[in-house]
């Protein structure tokens, strides 16, 4: 897998700059796996987002009811699910599991996180289903980062 460049400052992922004036095209691999929960029916629905989340704030609790990948572009975003809390930076690619309660937070003081996100939904459903506030309280940790 190729090497990317985050600057430390504002916790960035480069996305441009990334040729030499002698290269005419570059594809960098942040992913690549076998994924086996599309789902089989015969259409799909498919949706790019781009998902900022201001600093301290977290997200609305919530279910993924298809695939869904994120690139982390820049910042700090912290996954919380009950029991455990997992941490991405800026060049971080994550998936998030189907039909789990969770949110996301950002716990950097001062830095918006920014993500994209690639979704891929049975063509009757939609990708995020609200949900209420679960009755457990989420896993309380620093990000590795801070």
């Amino acid at each position: 897998m190729e090497t990317f460049t985050v600057d430390p400052d504002t916790l960035t992922l480069q996305t441009i700059g990334l040729l030499t004036q002698q290269q005419p095209h570059i594809r960098q691999t942040l992913l690549d796996e076998i994924e086996r929960r599309l789902p089989r029916d015969a259409e799909a629905r498919v949706n790019i987002q781009l998902s900022e989340l201001n600093p301290g704030r977290t997200a609305s609790w919530h279910t993924h009811n298809g695939v869904v990948y994120f690139v982390v572009l820049r910042g700090l975003v912290s996954l919380q699910y009950e029991g455990q809390t997992e941490h991405y930076s800026a060049g971080d690619v994550y998936t998030e599991p189907i039909g789990v309660v969770h949110r996301a937070f950002n716990p950097h003081s001062s830095i918006p996180a920014s993500f994209i996100g690639f979704w891929v939904t049975a063509a009757d459903r939609p990708h995020v289903t609200e949900v209420g506030e679960p009755v457990w309280e989420p896993v309380s940790e620093a990000h590795p980062s801070l």
